[in-house]
């Protein structure tokens, strides 16, 4: 009786174990996130948008830091944190973000939190069809869900955190709301962090993938996040025979045709429009855009640079009226002229007689659902940083009031010209403001319209202005922004 129930035993023990999927690991180092956040209103930049409770997950990594994503943390009031096999919340508080690859470092203050805990290890680039595991805790529970998948897709796609295009990895394995920030592992190390999914699509969601994750924990070693490298300039394919008979390449070449390069940015100065790269640091472009990558096959050419840490070089192998030529270019810290997302936790704005004044992002664009679409077709057509232009100054809306009558429903225009000046970006504009003379402030809108206000009369309802909206001050133009003197409101 003793063997039969001892075989029933070990029978039932090993059902149990062949039911966990492959790699499981013991959950020691997944974490639960509880958040308390209080967001921006990018469309009423004074103010935020109210208290919100979001969950989350995470993974202990080493140097007893927690790894989870920059969206379950940004503008967090409050985080609390616990163990998969614990009981007791500790508070923690973000030490490093990245929105560009929507990863984030947390700490935790009291040790007696990792004690026994065992910090996963960072693992390699996962292979397409290679069993995943992904742990975290999804809606519908409290406890610890674990879920297995493969590799199905690997490829440059758009991180909805940032918009911007990143190696990204998708699995076969839903990511859910909760799921986000934990990890997706393979035997015992991490190869990546669940990100995000796609509405109405099942058993599809996407990772951030092991080379991105250590892109971010090496670019912060320093004590600062200096973020993923851009070229500047804007590259087309060249599959049209025509295009590259045109561009005098050879028969063997294949590359990407230069459309224009960002005034400031790390090409400007080194490559030209209608040059065509060959290859990025020797990886041979092809002509739909993309590079055979080691571990990964063919990718986006983007890879090349966002391998790099801002601040390194890269040669550039272009062709040039026919002739073959060598560049070099370093990667230096460039934005461009409508960035994926905000720059600064609180959005800057700046608002002169009622008219509110504000940067031009994928984001706000985003977050004004489809309101601005004469600011999204000018930047479209204008997405270049010049001399003259670092950022789209838009005017987002107008606070009525009787200074402003005749523009009330105005909102979402881009501003061509103040007072006759083009605004390099929103700092600049407040300088026109504040230096403005005469009986009149004038804008022209991008698409040509004309906004006048009586400047003196626009000066005297400032203070007014703000009484009646509840705003603390006329401008935020960033935590660095100072003129040496006093800000006075208006």
């Amino acid at each position: 009786m003793r063997t039969r129930a001892f075989l029933s035993a070990l029978l039932l023990f090993a059902l149990q174990f062949s039911a966990r999927p492959a790699g499981a690991q013991s959950p020691s180092s997944v974490v639960k996130l509880d958040v308390v956040s209080d967001a921006p209103d990018l469309l009423a930049p004074w103010q935020t948008e109210g208290i919100a409770l979001s969950g989350g997950s995470g993974v202990i990594i080493a140097e007893n830091r927690i790894l989870t994503n920059a969206h379950v943390v940004e503008s967090a009031v409050s985080i609390e944190v616990k163990r998969a096999d614990g009981s007791m919340r500790f508070p923690a508080r973000v030490s490093f973000i990245s929105h560009d690859a929507d990863l984030a470092l947390l700490e935790v203050e009291d040790r007696r939190f990792f004690d026994g805990a065992r910090a996963a290890p960072l693992g390699k680039m996962p292979r397409l069809q290679q069993n995943v595991v992904v742990y975290g805790f999804p809606i519908g529970g409290d406890t610890l869900s674990i879920t297995s998948g493969i590799v199905s897709r690997i490829e440059i796609d758009t991180y909805t955190q940032s918009y911007r295009d990143l190696l990204s990895v998708q699995i076969d394995a839903a990511i859910n709301p909760g799921n986000s920030g934990g990890p997706v592992m393979t035997k015992s190390a991490i190869v990546g962090i669940a990100m995000q999914g796609i509405e109405r699509a099942d058993n599809v969601g996407y990772m951030i993938p092991a080379p991105v994750i250590a892109h971010f924990l090496e670019d912060v070693k320093d004590g600062r996040y200096d973020g993923f490298p851009r070229l500047g300039a804007t590259l087309q394919d060249m599959e049209s025979f025509a295009q590259r008979r045109g561009a005098r390449m050879a028969s063997s070449q294949t590359g990407a045709l230069v459309l224009r390069v960002d005034h400031g940015g790390p090409a400007h100065g080194v490559l030209r429009p209608r040059d065509v790269i060959l290859a990025m640091d020797g990886h041979e472009v092809a002509n739909d855009l993309t590079v055979r990558w080691p571990g990964i096959g063919r990718v986006g050419y983007e890879i090349v640079y966002q391998s790099k840490q801002v601040g390194e070089t890269m040669t550039l192998t272009v062709l040039r009226n026919g002739k073959r030529l060598e560049k070099r270019i370093q990667l230096t810290p460039h934005a461009p002229l409508v960035p994926g997302r905000r720059l600064t936790e609180k959005p800057r704005y700046v608002q002169f007689g009622g008219l509110v004044f504000q940067p031009l992002s994928e984001q706000l664009i985003d977050d004004a659902d489809a309101g601005y679409s004469d600011a999204v077709s000018y930047a479209e057509v204008n997405n270049l940083v010049t001399r003259e232009r670092r950022e789209i100054v838009l005017l987002g809306q107008v606070l009525p009031h009787p200074v402003n009558r005749g523009y009330q429903d105005w909102g979402g225009e881009t501003v061509r010209l103040v007072n006759g000046v083009v605004p390099r970006d929103l700092a600049h504009l407040a300088a026109i403001i504040d230096r403005a003379e005469g009986p009149w402030f004038r804008i022209v809108t991008g698409d040509g319209f004309v906004v006048t206000l009586d400047l003196a009369a626009a000066r005297k309802a400032g203070a007014e202005i703000l009484r009646d909206y509840g705003i603390e001050d006329d401008r935020y133009l960033g935590p660095m922004a100072t003129d040496g003197k006093k800000r006075r409101r208006r």
